[in-house]
């Protein structure tokens, strides 16, 4: 493929478990790579199998659209030396990869600017781009065209995504890990703890799926309040680690579910 929209990249820091960098097509539309040595951009773009190594950032100006791939810490840097080099900036798209910050300083320059960020997937990869039309439009094929699915969100939308991965991906995490502390101390062992644990984690995610969670509550669903209040006193006793987990995040629980029963019955 000739490289009719050539891609420039700026990369510092750890970019080799880049998501959008790892796409297999890159090679098709990556040209100059810049980076905080000339050795360094030679080594990434031996690594990427694209691209070629240049030394200072005006030999980007052949590239239409640039991806910035840097850590947050050092992008009010970057943005500087790009402002500074001589640049047309309104001439070129610039797209922050992987990354929660904005791009603002570049939009004010007058360039054209979005953001990407990859969806912690295991299948398919997912793509989530918000910015400037110019942009997403010229990033959009090339994500697609690696059999990637990319998406536009609402602009000042960037914060929702956060909260769903870290309630996804985060805030889950101390929860199954004392689930599986309890199943422990009952002693159940090796696989088929690890088996149980998957199984209800999966019943869970049908279950929601099939847009079940009106009748949310597990175990309190199958026995009386009183019974639940028991087991959860005894469990304070014995096991206070867990049932502290338990203690703060179940009334919480309890309160968003009720609130979804609520906004789920309303008449329309």
């Amino acid at each position: 493929m000739t490289k009719q929209l050539q891609f420039g990249l700026v990369a510092e820091g750890e970019s080799r478990h880049s998501e959008i960098l790892r796409l297999p097509n890159l090679d098709d539309y990556l040209g100059p790579v810049k980076s905080s040595s000339f050795g360094a951009a030679r080594k990434l773009s031996n690594f990427l199998r694209a691209g070629y190594p240049v030394t200072e950032y005006e030999e980007l100006q052949a590239a239409r659209m640039i991806l910035l791939r840097v850590p947050d810490a050092m992008l009010s840097r970057i943005i500087a030396d790009l402002c500074n080099a001589g640049l047309v900036l309104s001439n070129h798209s610039f797209v922050l990869c992987e990354s929660w910050l904005t791009t603002d300083a570049l939009r004010q320059a007058g360039a054209a600017v979005a953001t990407v960020i990859s969806v912690p997937t295991e299948d398919r990869k997912w793509f989530l781009m918000e910015g400037q039309q110019t942009a997403v439009r010229l990033l959009r094929p090339f994500i697609e065209r690696n059999q990637a699915r990319a998406l536009e969100i609402r602009p000042g939308t960037k914060h929702l995504c956060f909260a769903a991965e870290l309630l996804s991906t985060a805030l889950p995490m101390p929860l199954l890990i004392a689930s599986q502390q309890a199943l422990r101390e009952t002693g159940i062992t090796s696989h088929n703890l690890t088996t149980i644990s998957e199984e209800m984690i999966q019943q869970m995610y049908r279950d929601f799926l099939k847009g079940a969670r009106m009748n949310w509550g597990g175990p309190l669903n199958d026995c009386s309040p009183a019974l639940a209040e028991a087991h959860l006193e005894t469990l304070r006793t014995t096991n206070p680690e867990i049932a502290q987990l338990i203690d703060q995040h179940l009334p919480l629980a309890r309160e968003a579910m009720s609130k979804y029963r609520t906004e789920q019955e309303a008449p329309e």
